[in-house]
């Protein structure tokens, strides 16, 4: 087996075609969210030390997000920012000889990289559809040393019947959302009606709901091209005088779909259920597009959540589906 890594002119290649092959390939691993990441986190990120292995034939066996951070004290770790990078993935089933003979070099090669590059941890997640698909029942990342630090998330089954997904939305929910469908429209953007003027709307409202701009154009552009590239789509809520006042952002790869953020303008109403009503077209969107699943993220981030962390938690359960297991690890390769 070999690794090929980011700098190597074949990886975006090898990148895109793992995706189409590797069962649990969800829109974190896809190229477009890795190019959005190399723009938010370019101030901090040290080096991307993300990895293909192949087998000596050329096969594609293992993908691998490997991104370096550099802490105040200039200590270097494997992670996402503040938080957990997501797992290796690997082609095959987990009990086949196969597959364990790939995820040991897998493993064995993140350790021999951090001792060359003196990187001192790794933080890393395994995707909530490994458990509902039952590739895996427990925190395999145990089994190589790393510290279980396992969370949980939302995954909603969006394979099911659109009046099973409504029926299981919290009872609060569905006044709010029929309220606000009553005194609003809602608009899909995606692949198919793709217009840079109307993703623009996203961006506007974003700045308008935090009263600044909280990171640079260029990534904004680059959740357009995941919108134009069939990797995401945004749901608008919009007034009768045609002005968008609510926006969820969600990402798209195959049969998963994942939420990835919200704006909402700060001059409406709490209660007039647009942060709902836009998000329940999400998930009839995702539905429609064919995908098995929606994460809706993960519910605690830290050990010791804050009050705000907690509501938008409760935020997120209240549109169904099943809170799961997040298979979570730290492992410290020296001191």
């Amino acid at each position: 087996m070999k690794a090929i890594h980011v700098w190597d002119n074949s990886f975006d290649k090898y990148w895109v075609n793992g995706l189409a092959k590797i069962s649990g390939a969800t829109p974190m691993y896809s190229l477009g969210v890795r190019q959005f990441d190399h723009e938010i986190f370019s101030s901090i990120l040290k080096q991307d030390d993300s990895f293909v292995v192949l087998s000596d034939s050329d096969e594609i066996l293992a993908l691998v997000p490997l991104y370096c951070f550099k802490d105040d004290m200039g200590v270097l770790e494997y992670r996402y920012a503040g938080e957990y990078l997501r797992a290796p993935l690997i082609d095959g089933f987990p009990s086949s000889k196969r597959y364990e003979k790939i995820q040991k070099f897998v493993f064995s090669y993140i350790e021999d990289l951090a001792r060359e590059k003196k990187v001192i941890s790794h933080k890393t997640m395994v995707e909530a559809v490994e458990l509902i698909e039952g590739r895996y029942y427990y925190n395999y990342l145990t089994d190589f040393g790393y510290n279980d630090e396992s969370s949980v998330c939302q995954l909603i089954d969006s394979s099911k019947d659109i009046d099973y997904l409504w029926a299981d939305i919290r009872k609060s929910y569905r006044p709010l959302i029929n309220r606000a469908e009553k005194n609003f429209s809602c608009e899909i953007v995606s692949f198919d009606n793709y217009s840079f003027d109307k993703c623009e709307e996203y961006r506007k409202l974003h700045f308008n709901a935090t009263g600044r701009q909280t990171r640079d154009i260029k990534s904004f552009y680059l959740m357009y091209d995941m919108v134009k590239n069939k990797q995401a789509f945004i749901s608008f809520v919009i007034e009768k005088d045609d002005q968008i006042v609510a926006s969820h952002f969600f990402y798209v790869l195959g049969a998963y779909c994942l939420y990835a953020s919200s704006a909402i303008d700060p001059d409406m109403p709490h209660d007039c259920g647009i942060g709902h009503f836009g998000m329940w077209q999400g998930i009839k969107t995702a539905h429609d597009m064919g995908c098995s699943f929606i994460d809706m993220g993960q519910l605690r981030l830290t050990s010791n959540p804050s009050d705000k962390e907690m509501n938008i938690a409760l935020f997120k359960k209240g549109f169904g589906g099943r809170t799961v297991t997040v298979f979570r690890g730290t492992k410290t390769f020296f001191k």
